[in-house]
């Protein structure tokens, strides 16, 4: 098992911070660990791993995130100065803004350079081309993508799986950065820095959740008024019980509710013990779309 540093407390953050700045560290190697409503309700990010060239750390973000001091503290890393090298830090930066009100800043992201290489596979295929490194199972990385981030301690196995994706950040972004002053145009390489400086900004403003099902923009004005209340109707109840969404009811049978106007009909079995929540939000819809027609 490979050594590192775990940390789980502001205190113990901002000595990290500190000494990265009295031994002049300027870029670290990063990659997270969320959860995303496959285990509990909600979006969380769990786990930040770093790799600073000589050592391991391990930030507890689950945990630093239940305190507003511990949140300051990984706010105050994840947008500080510090370079950090990633591979596709889109889904990373939306976990961070959504779950705990934070910008990543100073983002380097080497997906970027080797797509404008051509190459727009994952991280193990990247490694796998420009180190020479075999890709692991595939198997062994579905295991650990639906693995489950939250519950503490975390077992040694994940902990080294985790670790295992910023162990050749640095060597990908010395391989990157000189195939593409070899191959690259200047004027490529120049928009690449243009784009390297917002690559962790929202590329859209983030939409509500119903909004991104069913081919939203293609439905009537009636039915989105139903899908809004019933899909919210739903995830009332998803937070109250700390489960998956789709563990109250499938979306499928929210759209089809929305389409029909009424849970009658489309819930059953097990499903029917929420048909108060459902019927209060119907009733709901009936109320805004009679105020709309009058």
């Amino acid at each position: 098992m490979t050594q590192y540093t775990y940390i789980d407390s502001p205190q113990a953050l901002e000595k990290l911070c500190a000494s990265f700045s009295e031994k002049g560290t300027d870029c670290v190697a990063m990659d997270f660990e969320e959860e995303s409503n496959l285990h509990v309700y909600g979006e969380h990010l769990c786990l930040v791993q770093l790799w600073d060239g000589s050592e391991y750390y391990l930030l507890d973000a689950l945990v630093l995130g239940r305190s507003q001091e511990g949140r300051d503290a990984l706010k105050a890393f994840l947008e500080g100065p510090l370079t950090k090298i990633m591979f596709d830090c889109s889904s990373d930066s939306a976990i961070a803004r959504k779950s705990l009100g934070i910008a990543l800043k100073n983002v380097y992201d080497i997906r970027l350079i080797a797509r404008a290489l051509g190459f727009d596979g994952n991280l193990s295929a990247l490694t796998e081309r420009n180190l020479g490194i075999p890709a692991p199972a595939g198997g062994d990385k579905k295991k650990y993508q639906k693995a489950n981030w939250m519950k503490r301690p975390l077992p040694e196995d994940q902990l080294a799986y985790a670790l295992d994706d910023v162990k050749y950040l640095f060597s990908l972004k010395e391989s990157l950065d000189k195939e593409a002053r070899q191959k690259l145009p200047l004027s490529v390489r120049r928009r690449l820095e243009t784009e390297m400086k917002r690559c962790a900004l929202p590329k859209h403003k983030d939409r509500p959740g119903w909004e991104k099902i069913c081919n939203y923009r293609t439905l009537p004005y009636r039915q989105k008024v139903y899908l809004r209340h019933f899909f919210t109707a739903r995830d009332n109840l998803a937070r109250r019980a700390d489960v998956p969404a789709t563990f109250i009811l499938d979306k499928h049978l929210v759209v089809a509710m929305a389409k029909s106007g009424t849970w009658e009909g489309i819930l059953e079995g097990s499903a029917l013990k929420y048909r108060d929540a459902f019927e209060n939000a119907r009733l709901a819809a009936e109320k805004e779309l009679c105020l709309k027609s009058s």
